[in-house]
């Protein structure tokens, strides 16, 4: 049982004990005392070191049994064999606060992970938390706290960092701007992502919270912390790792197909974070997010120089969903006032002939103005060039910008700055935290989307509600997978269907026969035509050997299709057994989708959509989503997948029933949250017409 965390201690502390601490001062000392003391924050500090007796004009003490007091805190920085050791004291001293910046833990090799798991043994028996091991600490810039054992320059924003490397740290005027808190969990071996994400979040210091996450253990708690938090102030994520190399193969679809970053995205995507792709993005978002308000739509006004800037603008935006603002005729006519007559005024603004005539400043200034003040205008993205110095140059309009956007802080005014003295610009520019510099339009369109998005979208979502399928039979639901891992004898391709019905998902008439004489006998109570299908524990994908026959008409063609099976599995993989017959009603047409599901060791099921049959390998492309699920949430599926447009009906089609598809996926997100057993389940096809939906052939795969 973890014990509350007291934050107070971590991140305000008025004693602090140094474990480990150096006696050497100056460059490359990598002194965490002299650091903290350079900071300015104010405490009592007791460096503890055998070798010394005095550190920084402070007395250093042998061990922490030795200190006048018990410390909130204790920064242990000693080598990995003795933090064990330290930690045992600091438990007898009563300090149940512990900063481990060693490294050498469970990020290096085996003995790291047995002393790792030891250090946080000893920490809960004596009642202690840990943030770390291999963690540069805290930085708490409200106060100015920072427990690194690097110097480096800061700059206090209303940004919360949670990060698993210290560079996110140390480096958040680079990655965010700014911070106000960051705290580098290191390997987390103790306290872990949603804990920190819970204090912060209740923070009203903090506008923004940022994550650089490299990955998670326990998915679910994380989950439900982030959908709170989320809900009262955005979430950026920055997920390292999103190679393929995290998706193992498995024995269906479902289990193929799901790579870990792709299950990392429908987590976020479930709990309403908002994930960024690199470190511009976060740069880019956690100062938009720290900056502005939300604007109360997409229409943007462009005020631009040049008109190919403009253009650039434009499309940027369009990519982005937003929309370029239609001028009122009032703010046309005051435009058009000192525009050339022969120039047309219209969005983007180009007002570089105007300021020819006028004066640069003086004609940004008053565009500017008059475009905020437009009922139709609700954010404006501003092309500044930056060619010179401000200081040196006759066209700086920095100042203007802050001003304007400042006497108007309902709408944001956006900045993209360009040129050689862009950097000098940029801090120009955001010097008063009015106005954000970005690198580029396409930036600068994607910060103002999500700002929009966030707001209007995230704190209107409502808990998804779990289907209760009223026709379950739960008694062969629990007694079918529980028989197939025993050894019962059904082909797992069996067991899935009849699982399946269990769950009352609809299912093309089928009969299982067990030789070529119960063949026959199937297929006349099943009703020609038929599909024919070979059982075998040996192969997946029955297509692939010729395993599948389709549209059989009669009894002849069935015997032909029995042979021609057992010759192909026997020409294709001839180690294969054939166990028994699958017969069912030959059902064409419509829309063929991959419906399934696999567990995941962090975050538990996942349910996957996408176009099935021959084009599921083909493709390679499904849609992703956590339950539990609601009709919004699967629609929103669909929609991310290249069969959402055969299924609305696409050229002139009767669209698929939706509904039919929706049910089927509850259902399955259902069975997966009440089987545990079951790793991967696979529909495929679940075939979908304009009247409904029909399970065609299924997989299932126990743990």
């Amino acid at each position: 049982m973890r014990r509350e965390i007291n934050w107070q201690k971590f991140l305000a502390p008025a004693s602090v004990a140094l474990v480990g601490v150096t006696s050497r001062t100056g460059a490359e000392s990598f002194n965490i005392l002299e650091n903290m003391l350079n900071s300015g924050y104010r405490a009592r500090y007791y460096p503890v070191n055998p070798r010394v007796t005095e550190i920084l004009g402070l007395k250093a003490y042998r061990s922490v049994l030795e200190l006048p007091e018990t410390p909130d805190l204790a920064v242990i920085a000693v080598p990995r064999d003795a933090v064990v050791p330290v930690v045992r004291e600091c438990v007898a001293k009563g300090i149940d606060s512990l900063i481990v910046i060693t490294q050498g833990f469970a990020d290096a090799d085996a003995r790291g992970a047995e002393l790792q798991a030891e250090l946080v043994e000893v920490a809960r028996a004596g009642g202690a938390r840990i943030i770390g091991p291999n963690t540069l600490g805290v930085v708490n810039n409200f106060v100015n706290l920072h427990t690194s054992f690097v110097p480096f320059m800061t700059r206090c924003l209303p940004i919360g960092i949670i990060c698993q490397s210290g560079i996110f740290l140390s480096g958040g005027v680079y990655f965010t701007g700014g911070v106000g808190i960051a705290i580098d969990v290191g390997n987390a071996a103790d306290v872990h992502f949603d804990e920190v994400l819970e204090y912060l979040g209740q923070d009203p210091r903090l506008r923004v919270i940022a994550l650089h996450m490299e990955g998670l253990r326990d998915g679910q708690a994380f989950l439900r912390v982030a959908d709170r938090v989320s809900r009262e102030k955005p979430v950026l994520v920055f997920k390292t790792g999103r190679s393929p190399a995290g998706a193992h193969a498995a024995a269906s679809h479902s289990g193929s197909l799901a790579g870990e970053d792709e299950i990392y995205e429908a987590a976020f995507r479930r709990c309403g974070l908002i994930r960024v792709r690199n470190v511009e993005e976060m740069y880019a978002l956690s100062k938009t997010f720290a900056t502005y308000e939300s604007p109360s739509g997409r229409r943007v006004a462009v005020i631009t120089f040049t008109g190919g800037g403009g253009i650039a603008v434009l499309d940027a935006l369009s990519d982005h969903g937003l929309e370029m603002a239609a001028f009122s005729e009032a703010t046309v006519r005051e435009l058009q006032s000192y525009f050339p007559a022969w120039m047309e005024v219209k969005n983007p603004l180009d007002i570089w002939p105007a300021a020819m005539a006028h004066g640069y400043p003086a004609v940004y200034r008053r565009a500017l103005r008059q475009v905020l003040a437009d009922p139709n205008v609700d954010a404006v993205l501003c092309v500044v060039g930056g060619n010179l110095p401000p200081e040196y140059d006759p066209l700086c309009v920095a100042d203007v910008v802050k001003e304007e956007a400042r006497a108007c802080p309902h709408k944001p005014v956006l900045a993209w700055v360009f040129g050689a003295a862009h950097h000098e610009y940029a801090v120009r520019v955001e010097e008063d935290n009015v106005v954000v510099a970005y690198r580029s339009p396409d930036l600068a369109a994607l910060a103002l989307a999500r700002l929009y998005e966030y707001r209007h979208r995230s704190r209107d979502r409502g808990a998804a509600v779990i289907a209760e399928p009223t026709d379950v039979c739960r008694e062969d639901a629990v007694r079918l997978p529980a028989a197939c891992r025993d050894g019962g004898g059904e082909d797992a391709a069996v067991v899935a269907l009849r699982l399946l019905e269990c769950y009352g998902l609809p299912l093309a008439p089928y009969r299982i026969a067990g030789s070529t004489a119960e063949v026959e006998v199937a297929a006349a109570a099943v009703g020609y035509p038929v599909v024919l299908k070979a059982l075998s524990p040996d192969f997946t994908h029955k297509s692939d050997v010729g395993a599948v026959v389709l549209n059989i008409g009669g009894p002849e063609d069935l015997r032909r299709a029995v042979e021609a099976v057992r010759l192909n599995v026997a020409g294709r993989l001839p180690e294969a057994r054939l166990t028994a017959w699958l017969v069912q009603r030959y059902c064409p047409g419509g829309v063929e989708l991959l419906v399934g599901a696999k567990r995941d060791p962090v975050f538990g099921p996942v349910i996957l959509c996408g176009l099935g049959g021959i084009y599921t390998e083909v493709w390679r492309e499904v849609s992703f989503a956590l339950p539990p699920l609601d009709c919004e949430a699967v629609e929103e599926m669909l929609r991310r997948t290249r069969a959402w447009p055969l299924l609305s009906g696409a050229r002139g089609r009767a669209p698929a029933n939706l509904g039919a598809v929706t049910d089927a996926v509850l259902r399955v997100s259902r069975l997966m949250q009440e089987h545990p057993e079951v790793a991967e389940l696979d529909i495929n096809p679940l075939r979908v017409t304009p009247e409904g939906a029909l399970v065609l052939d299924a997989r299932l795969v126990l743990k």
